[in-house]
């Protein structure tokens, strides 16, 4: 009995000094897509016409406290969201905004861990559920409007464009260039005739306002769902192993994602140590001296990796290579070649440590961005600018 009134009290905390409704409308009760006006609405129309079917999510855990978003998508109360927002949990609170009731959903009538969703039993009298639309009827650069209630800020409205349409796993993911943040997944995605056609997901940390969305369509099939499970008995996943479900079609049941990940970065550790160390000459400028300065980088060593799980859906890992490299720059005789390059002077030379990170779904591998060690600031600084050294073009597409 504690949780079920720690919830309401956590709403409280979170929601009373976020926007307050302005009032409502009364559109027809209606989820069909087909009987949705096809006049082009605003952001605010958009707003209005769904400010009772969208809510605020808390679930509690006896460790954990997760902040997210849901919708109606049925009057009798069906609720859907993602599934990492009530994992792990055993009670969930749901309040719509403007309204000062929490209700609890205790059961899932279905779910995809695939695709992270989750369908809610909520325990509410009857409520106007969202129109649905059609996901596989979208276009790239199509304006859209997301509704939700990042950081429990609620009914927060942003709008921008399907970006593109990604591949992965063999299913779609939708890119938006719409702002999220935390408390954001489970927000409904709606095109510009106010029809739902995608689910706030993830986005990419690494990125610049790099958004995803899963398509409704994905979604629908959990309508006709007949299962019913506690929210305390739902699976428990792996860290990172979002892509593996019920019905998971990435491949071999036994293919463990985070054992792929470690093979994979395994094998980008390899070809960096295989990198061979390069020279050239530059002769000086000078007439009255005559020598050539050699640059070299010498092989990297002392390369080691990590892995770690990341919050993004398309790159469910993180990949981290360290490795050192040491260079410098020696003048020396005026010579033909390096073998007869004998040093006159003391030669210039430092070492750098290096620090890369890639993104890493299953075996596929792609530099994200690199660092290096600055000495002077003691601090890891991020690199700029393009290179062609081999450890930089290992991991590029």
């Amino acid at each position: 009995m504690k949780l079920r009134y720690t919830v309401p009290l956590i709403f409280m905390a979170v929601t009373t000094w976020a926007q307050q409704p302005t009032g409502r409308t009364s559109s027809s009760v209606s989820n069909l897509s087909d009987k949705s006006s096809a006049v082009t609405k605003t952001a605010s129309q958009i707003l209005d016409e769904n400010r009772s079917s969208i809510a605020v999510i808390v679930a509690a855990g006896n460790t954990s406290l997760k902040l997210g978003t849901g919708f109606f998508v049925r009057s009798r109360g069906l609720l859907l969201t993602n599934f990492h927002v009530v994992e792990g949990t055993d009670v969930v609170g749901v309040k719509i905004p403007g309204s000062g009731e929490v209700h609890l959903a205790r059961k899932a009538t279905g779910f995809d861990l695939d695709n992270d969703l989750v369908l809610l039993e909520v325990e509410t009298p009857t409520v106007k559920p969202v129109i649905l639309g059609d996901s596989d009827q979208v276009k790239v650069g199509e304006p859209i409007v997301v509704v939700g209630n990042p950081e429990g800020l609620e009914e927060t409205v942003s709008n921008g464009l399907l970006s593109g349409i990604r591949q992965h796993d063999r299913r779609n993911l939708f890119q938006i260039s719409a702002p999220i943040s935390e408390g954001s997944s489970g927000s409904p995605v709606f095109n510009a005739r106010g029809e739902v056609i995608a689910v706030v997901v993830s986005t990419l940390e690494s990125g610049q306002n790099l958004n995803f969305a899963v398509p409704i369509d994905y979604a629908k099939r959990l309508l006709s769902s007949s299962t019913e499970e506690e929210i305390s008995a739902l699976p428990k996943r792996t860290s990172g192993d979002a892509q593996t479900g019920n019905n998971s079609s990435s491949g071999p049941a036994s293919a463990d994602p985070a054992k792929l990940a470690v093979e994979a970065m395994s094998k980008m550790a390899d070809e960096i140590r295989a990198c061979k160390g390069f020279s050239f000459f530059t002769p000086n400028r000078e007439k009255k001296a005559k020598f050539y300065y050699r640059t070299h980088w010498d092989p990297a060593t002392d390369v080691r990796f990590d892995v770690k799980p990341s919050d993004s859906l398309v790159a469910p890992f993180q990949g981290i290579i360290e490795f050192s490299v040491h260079s410098g720059i020696s003048p020396c005789s005026r010579a033909d070649d390096e073998s007869t390059c004998a040093p006159d002077r003391l030669p210039f030379s430092f070492t750098t440590r290096h620090r890369y990170f890639y993104r890493v779904n299953g075996s596929s591998v792609q530099l994200d961005y690199r660092t290096y060690f600055d000495n002077q600031q003691q601090d890891w600084v991020l690199e700029q600018g393009k290179s062609d050294m081999c450890w930089d073009r290992v991991g590029k597409p």
